[in-house]
Parts: structure tokens; C-alpha cells; sequence
């Protein structure tokens, strides 16, 4: 029975179906087993590096033991599509189907294996259809960006780079929405890459770590005299970004005092200095990034809303990363590799630490993501879980603190100071800096935390 290139009940192309679906393994071969498409997922469940699984002939993975059976190649000698369980040699048991793609003559053109059945019954498509084209045209697109950091395996993320090669080429400014560790630096250096400003500077700037009283003067810079002991002229950060990219992260903590001299920059391309009396002309993209609803803080006051339309001319949302399991396999493999080049490592991922991390909410999503795996390949641990390992180390780790510091911290109010300071610190260093966030995760007001942090601060310096 022939089919039609798309599935009558999507609409979409059988190929493109092939892609959007939660992680599966693929295989594309020619008629004598040699792999010319397949995915992360298929290189993780059989514990090589995708370079060299698309090197390879399907034969000479099962001679290698890396799966006992290969239903691709009984699929070229039936020219019969097989269904059967593919069981690797990591411990990952995948129901798979091989579909041989005939030509006219009836010859075995090409082979697709994956996990997943197609929801048409076939044992060929049409002759006429030139396959091969076809199947590198909706698979080769849908590659990861890895030579620009970027995991794009889901449709979310691929439509994301689509997006961003469109605006590219414009210097309209750009809103990037996502929770904290999605990667939304990632994608503001990304634009910044395709675009003509590739070679002028990208300047970030984490408007929730700098204090408020310096925020003028890192932004806009300062003639010489105008603080005490400067005698030099310090260019701000929007100068410095001049023919370049100015990055504006969680913009929702600038000072709404801030906000009003930003707004007036946007507006008129100049900038000048505090203190100075001449406007500088300034030519730099401006792309902001926050984790928080902009226009919920517009309602309450917390921020002007000319410079949210100002800002918000282009806005992109990077959906968490539990919601986007394709990338997730695909940082996860990356990461891998990486931290095995980095390390010297050998580490390879078993189907029971594939299957934690792929249930995991990773709520810190990509970050901390890559300090999981860090983790995980520098330990190289085995039969014992992260949290185990975790538990047993602070809990070691606390109790040293306690011997080395009891008779200096004698009082439980002292102790507890110093502990809640101590982890404090940690969260707003998970948060990278974002006092917000942090209060947010501990569930306190963020006056809250500077409030310890000085207390554990007094504690220390005079006990």
C-alpha cells in the first residue's frame, strides 16, 4: 500500500512527525546497513558520541555487542518493515520498527528505524519521491546549533533560532522571557553572532547585581572628579557597547529612577556621562532578558510601562527545560561529552541515569542541568545516587564546621546566623546574583536576605 508524504490525520510530514516526538531512537541507512541520519538519543542508548555512531555500518554495531540484533538489516533481507524490542547493551529496551523505502523497481533504497510506529501501515512510500532528499531535508534542518552553543532538538527551541535568524539582520530591540538557567544570555550572544554587530562588543549587564546607588555610574560612566579619588573619565556600559550589543539581564530589578534615564537613551541614541554636559552618540542593539511577568509589574507600578513597549518590541519566551525533553536529551549528551574531554573522562550514561534525569523538573533548568552532569562524570559514581552522595557529604561537611567553630560560636543565635548567611550565599549564587529569585526560592521578602547576610557578617568580624 502506498502512502502520501504527509499523515492524513496531522497534516504533517511522516519525517517531520518523526522529530517532534518525545525522545526516540532513529536510524537512516542506505542498502547495506551504513547509518546516514541519526539522533542523541540513539548515541546515548548505546553509549557512543553521535560523530562517531554516524560513522558507522549497523552490522558492525552488533558485532561490537552494543545491541544483539539488528532489525535494519532484516529489513533489507525481508524488504519488510519489522517491529520487534531492540535491547542495548546500556540497558535500554526500545520497541523499534524498521521500514524499508523501496524504488520502483523494488529495490531497498533506504531503511528508517525508530522507536516510534508511523500512524500509517506501510511497507514502502512512493517510488516517485526522491526519498533520500526528502529525509535530509526534514532531519538535516532540524540539526542542533552546537557550533553556536545552542541544543535545538525541540520544535519550541528550533522555532526560537528560526525566529532569531529572521531578526537578526534588524536592530529592532528584543524582550527574552524565560525562568532562570534557561539560557537566555545564550540566545541574546546567538543574535548577537548572526547579526551584522558580530564583531562590535556584547556587553551584559546583571541589573540585579549591581547596587543602586552605582547603577548610574556603571550604565551612563562619569567624568573625572565627579567621585572621590577618580581622575580619570570612565566610559559606561552603554558607551563601551557602542557598535555592538547591549545585553540588559533581569531588567525587572532596575531602578524605576533608572528606568526613566534608560528610556530617554532608547529613545534618542545618546547617553551622557554623570557630570559631563555633552551628549555621546551611541549605536548598539539593545536586548533585554527577565524571568519575571514585566507586564504584571507594569499593573503594580514596579515598572514604567513606555520603556516595557520600548523594550518589548520583539519578545521571546524560552519555555523551561522539563517541558523540552528533546533538548534535554540532547544537553545532556553535549554536556557529556564536553565534561569528558574536559575531565579526561570516560563516562557513559546507563538507561536507570537516563530515565532519573529525563523525570527529573530540573528547576533550574539548563545550569543546573550542566552541574548535575559535572558532577556525575567527575564522580563517575556508581550504584549510589546523587542525593545520597549529596547528603553524606553536608552532612560531613556541617559537622566539621560545627567541631572547628563551636567555641567561637558558642551561642545557638550566633550558629544559626552564620548557617542561614552560609546558605544564602549558596542560593544566590545558584541564582547567579539574583537577589529576587533567591528570596523567591527561600520564600522570604529580599530585604530579608541582606538583612542575614549582614547579621552573619557581624558575627564573624567580631566574635
Amino acid at each position: 500500500m502506498k502512502v502520501t508524504k504527509k499523515n492524513k490525520n496531522t497534516g504533517k510530514p511522516a519525517f517531520e512527525e518523526l522529530v517532534e516526538e518525545y525522545p526516540s531512537t532513529l536510524f537512516v541507512t542506505d542498502q547495506n546497513g551504513n547509518i546516514l541520519i541519526s539522533n542523541e538519543f540513539t548515541a546515548l542508548t548505546i553509549g557512543i558520541h553521535l560523530e562517531e555512531l554516524l560513522k558507522a555500518n549497523v552490522q558492525d554495531l552488533v558485532k561490537a555487542g552494543y545491541y544483539s540484533h539488528s532489525i535494519t538489516m532484516e529489513a533489507i533481507a525481508t524488504k519488510q518493515k519489522v517491529t520487534n524490542t531492540v535491547n542495548t547493551s546500556r540497558g535500554f529496551h526500545v520497541f523499534s520498527s524498521a521500514i524499508p523505502i523501496l524504488d520502483k523497481d523494488g529495490e531497498v533504497q533506504l531503511v528508517v528505524t525508530t522507536s516510534n510506529e508511523f500512524s500509517q501501515e506501510h511497507n514502502y512510500y512512493e517510488a516517485n519521491v526522491p526519498v533520500a532528499q526528502q529525509i535530509h531535508k526534514q532531519l538535516g534542518g532540524a540539526a542542533t546549533e552546537k557550533k553556536k552553543g545552542i541544543v535545538a532538538e525541540s520544535l519550541a527551541m528550533k522555532q526560537i533560532i528560526k525566529v532569531c535568524n529572521q531578526i537578526a539582520s534588524y536592530d529592532s530591540k528584543v524582550l527574552i522571557y524565560g525562568e532562570s538557567g534557561t539560557g537566555k544570555e545564550v540566545i541574546a550572544k546567538y543574535i548577537h553572532l548572526k547579526s551584522e554587530k558580530w564583531k562590535g562588543p556584547f556587553i551584559a549587564i546583571n541589573c540585579a547585581a549591581i547596587a543602586p546607588a552605582l547603577f548610574e555610574y556603571e550604565l551612563f560612566g562619569y567624568e573625572k572628579g565627579v567621585l572621590e579619588g577618580q581622575t580619570e573619565v570612565k566610559a559606561g556600559m552603554i558607551e563601551i557597547a557602542n557598535g555592538g550589543v547591549l545585553f540588559l539581564d533581569e531588567i525587572a530589578d532596575l531602578p524605576l529612577e533608572m528606568q526613566a534615564k534608560l528610556l530617554r537613551v532608547l529613545e534618542n541614541n545618546e547617553v551622557r556621562r554623570v557630570g559631563g554636559l555633552t551628549n555621546i552618540p551611541v549605536n548598539c542593539r539593545v536586548i533585554s532578558a527577565t524571568n519575571r511577568d514585566l507586564w504584571s509589574l507594569v499593573k503594580k507600578g514596579l515598572f514604567r510601562e513606555d520603556l516595557y513597549y520600548r523594550i518589548n518590541v520583539i519578545p521571546i519566551h524560552i519555555p523551561p527545560l522539563r517541558n523540552r525533553k528533546l533538548d534535554l536529551v540532547g544537553l545532556i549528551s553535549s554536556f557529556i561529552t564536553s565534561f569528558n574531554e574536559m575531565y579526561g573522562k570516560k563516562y557513559v550514561l546507563s538507561a536507570e541515569e537516563f530515565d532519573k534525569m529525563l523525570n527529573q523538573p530540573w528547576h533550574g533548568n539548563v545550569r543546573e542541568l550542566r552541574n548535575y552532569i559535572e558532577r556525575l562524570v567527575v564522580t563517575e559514581h556508581v550504584g549510589q545516587s546523587i542525593q545520597e552522595e549529596e547528603q553524606i557529604g553536608d552532612w560531613f561537611s556541617l559537622d566539621h564546621f560545627i567541631e572547628k567553630n563551636k567555641h567561637r560560636l558558642a551561642s545557638l543565635k550566633d550558629f544559626t546566623a552564620v548557617a542561614e548567611g552560609h546558605y544564602i550565599k549558596k542560593v544566590l549564587q545558584d541564582c547567579a546574583g539574583n537577589g529576587t529569585e533567591a528570596a523567591k526560592r527561600l520564600n522570604v521578602d529580599r530585604s530579608v536576605i541582606y538583612r542575614k547576610l549582614k547579621k552573619m557578617e557581624e558575627v564573624l568580624r567580631f566574635k
